[in-house]
């Protein structure tokens, strides 16, 4: 069976979110993290209980909100057991290899893989010394500067 070609894109769109929420699905499992609690949603970070995640609009922030519910277009967040805190986020490779970096970086994430923006990484949020505010026009594209590593 040959697809025409709006079919062929549906069905790669399709492969490609999926295999990004198993990415997904896979990190919540190695972080060990469950949604976050009816009780907790929507408090800051501080405040949570740990080994949780959840979603926000304001994951730079040095105390957002995580809620139980994914909005369009918002950051999954991870609070570990230690009570570390992570952001997820697709980003370009070329991004993504800086992370390893031990300098001073800066990097762009957006909330869903989009163009060249693939691969799914997490960013340790007390690396973040600096954040532009989401970028609405830019399907809220999130650029910060990282802290070296220690």
């Amino acid at each position: 069976m040959k697809l025409s070609g709006s079919h062929s894109f549906v069905l790669k769109f399709r492969v490609k979110n999926e295999m990004a929420q198993n990415s997904v699905e896979q990190l919540r499992a190695t972080n060990r993290v469950v949604p976050v609690s009816k009780e907790d949603e929507g408090r800051g970070w501080a405040k949570i209980s740990n080994g949780v995640y959840g979603f926000s609009y304001t994951p730079a922030s040095s105390d957002g909100g995580i809620f139980i519910k994914q909005p369009r277009q918002s950051y999954e967040m991870h609070k570990l057991a230690d009570g570390r805190l992570l952001i997820l986020g697709y980003t370009t490779a070329e991004f993504a290899g800086k992370l390893d970096s031990k300098g001073a970086q800066d990097i762009e994430l957006y909330p869903e893989s989009r163009a060249e923006y693939t691969e799914l990484v997490t960013v340790p949020h007390e690396r973040i010394v600096s954040s532009k505010a989401l970028d609405r026009d830019d399907f809220n594209k999130l650029k910060v500067g990282l802290k070296p590593l220690a």
